[in-house]
């Protein structure tokens, strides 16, 4: 080869490289699909991190792109984006506040990776132009967050009567009968409000019992957060609900779902009025309490007398585990602090504890095998019956599945647990079990 074309050749090189450097370094456009919005309701907002050692989800927004959400789809563009690995967390901002209230509102990361994801599991590669697409998960679609709620709509032969006095927050549905009725107040757990706790137990008052769905934080009026929550409060509940002539005396029982169900057994232990316990993924120690976006370490969940309860702190979230091992590695730790356990031998009255064995939100067969044990120990007086439902996760209770409708497990899945033939499984045979125990326990 000539001196000449060596020279060309090398010039031609340099060129080639200079370009794909430079094409390499030009900024792009993120072109981003959510997919699976529940409602038009907010906007829907996404970032993207750079950091590889940043917590996701987390405040890690190296860029941000944000849209009025759109039922269905909605779009969102990043601009400027440099090449690299970025992790996606995206949310739907349903009550308009720019913070991701969590769980309450829906969720996703990078190639639909299950929460909570590693920076590896969330990332995309950006080279150039990219357009990509993710689903979102929303475990409480059915109520938007938004402060104020009424609950469900009451079914067809129940009245729905407010009630805001004393300082309560809730909603009692009421069967058109004659004779004093049964109660069952119902909580739910770090979901907050009324709406997800009233779609599940509303569907007893149609099997002739009267239902209270109790608000005991997120609503107006009530603690924002699920921590400081005075179990006055259900007291006071309780002493209204025995004052009412449509409701029988000496006969009133809880459901309590997931953190709910802590505070149904912790209520019931110390209110003889409680007659009767289910407890749906309940826990058997009193745990630290819960807020979502907010800055500071996290309080107490419950008080007496304006005093917290003694209560044990998860272990550190780890990404690519289900929530269920920050408790799970601190059951040891409950075991030796006697003062966290929930002394359920002082309730008075039978308890129904349901679990599934794959929960993946914390380690409730566990806990209840405990709850279990602690009650025989102690030569507890009334019936105890664990219904552990093999291969069903969390969510193994929504009241009448035939009320309810189908439920998408391969959204709820990925982080309360279970399969979806296990969980429709347990969802029908808890039903009828609680319905068999509310009879036998209150008539």
């Amino acid at each position: 080869m000539s001196r000449i074309a060596k020279l060309c050749l090398l010039v031609f090189s340099l060129m080639t490289l200079g370009s794909g450097t430079a094409f390499a370094q030009t900024p792009a456009t993120i072109t981003l699909a959510v997919e699976n919005v529940p409602s038009a309701e907010g906007q829907v907002m996404a970032s993207l991190c750079d950091n590889p050692a940043a917590r996701i989800p987390g405040p890690c927004h190296t860029y941000s792109a944000s849209a009025p959400a759109q039922a269905g789809t909605t779009m969102l563009v990043f601009t400027g984006v440099r090449p690299g690995t970025y992790a996606l967390q995206v949310f739907h901002d349903r009550n308009g506040n720019g913070l991701f209230d969590f769980p309450k509102e829906g969720y996703a990361f990078g190639n639909d990776a299950p929460f909570p994801p590693s920076f590896a599991a969330a990332s995309i590669t950006v080279l150039g132009h990219t357009a990509i697409h993710v689903h979102l998960v929303g475990m409480f679609s059915g109520g938007a967050g938004v402060q104020g709620s009424s609950g469900v709509t009451a079914p067809q032969g129940i009245t729905k009567t407010d009630l805001r006095t004393g300082g309560l927050y809730g909603e009692l549905y009421m069967p058109a009968h004659i004779a004093p009725l049964p109660l069952i107040i119902a909580i739910g757990g770090s979901e907050g409000g009324l709406d997800t706790i009233s779609a599940l137990c509303v569907s007893l008052t149609q099997n002739g019992y009267a239902v209270l769905a109790l608000a005991y934080w997120k609503e107006p009026g009530l603690p924002q957060s699920l921590e400081g929550i005075p179990l006055e409060y259900f007291d006071r509940a309780i002493a209204w609900a025995g004052k009412q002539q449509d409701i029988a005396p000496g006969r009133i029982g809880m459901i309590g779902w997931s953190r709910g169900a802590e505070a149904a057994l912790l209520v019931a232990s110390r209110n003889p009025d409680m007659h009767a316990v289910v407890a749906v993924s309940p826990s058997a120690y009193v745990w630290q309490g819960l807020h979502f976006g907010g800055a500071g370490p996290m309080q107490p969940a419950w008080t007496v007398a304006g005093v917290p309860l003694p209560s044990i702190v998860p272990a550190d979230l780890r990404p690519d585990h289900p929530m269920a091992q920050m408790f799970r590695e601190k059951l040891d730790e409950a075991a030796r602090r006697p003062d966290t356990a929930i002394a359920v031998e002082k309730i008075n009255g039978p308890i129904l504890l349901l679990t599934g064995s794959d929960d993946a939100l914390w380690p409730s067969n566990l806990m209840s095998d405990r709850i279990v044990a602690r009650l025989r120990a102690r030569h507890f007086t009334h019936a105890v019956e664990h219904r552990n439902y093999e291969g069903a996760g969390h969510a193994i209770f929504v009241g009448d599945p035939a009320t309810v409708g189908p439920l998408d497990d391969s959204i709820m899945n990925g982080f309360l647990g279970g399969t979806a033939q296990a969980n429709s499984h347990a969802r029908q045979g808890s039903w009828r079990l609680v319905l068999k125990f509310l009879a036998k326990a209150l008539g």
